[in-house]
This record gives structure tokens, sequence and C-alpha cells, in this order.
């Protein structure tokens, strides 16, 4: 199955908290249809003190979002768009830009 987003593409959310920001893809969840975004989605997690290991900190992570609130953002023409799916020569399927027409 082929995704319209994978790991490494420079991506923008659409809605929410961080809505026009741009970020890269570090992590992608097809299944549950989740992406990583490095630096954003920001999360705080408390950690407990341990014997005598660790004092208690705060440690902030990226957390998923949903695949439909990010665009991939075109390297030609910088701006977001929803890849379609074009095939080539011999069944190769590659992922266009629908703005330019340019393969991502």
């Amino acid at each position: 199955m082929m995704t319209k987003v994978k790991k490494n593409d420079t991506v923008v959310v659409l809605s929410g908290r961080d809505r026009g920001k741009q970020g890269k893809v570090t992590q992608l969840f097809p299944r549950q249809g989740l992406v990583v975004v490095e630096g954003l989605n920001m999360r705080v997690k408390h950690l407990k003190t341990r014997q005598r290991e660790r004092t208690g900190s705060r440690v902030q992570y990226a957390a998923p979002l949903p695949m439909a609130k990010v665009g991939v953002v075109c390297p030609h023409c910088g701006k977001p768009t929803r890849p379609r799916v074009q095939l080539g020569a011999e069944g190769a399927r590659a992922r266009v830009c629908r703005r330019c027409a340019q393969s991502l």
C-alpha cells in the first residue's frame, strides 16, 4: 500500500495548534494513520524519581499527528499538495505533485 506521506518528507500542518508550521517526518504509523513530525505537536512527559538512579524530570517529545492533518510540501514549487500516484514504465509507481507535475 502506498501512503501519501513518507519518512523524511517535509510536511506542513493544515489544522490545529501548530497550523502552518513545517517539519520533517521522523516516524510513520500507516495502520493507525499517524505521523510524527520533528519539533511539532510537542508534549511533556513527567518522570518519577527512581531509587538513587535519577531525579524526577520533564521530557519533551513529539506526539503523533493524524495523516489527514498534514500536507506534503513539494520540493519544486514549495506549496503543500496531495501527491497523486502515476504509473510509469513497467508498472513503476511514482508520487507526483498535483500543482507542478514534478516527481516528489
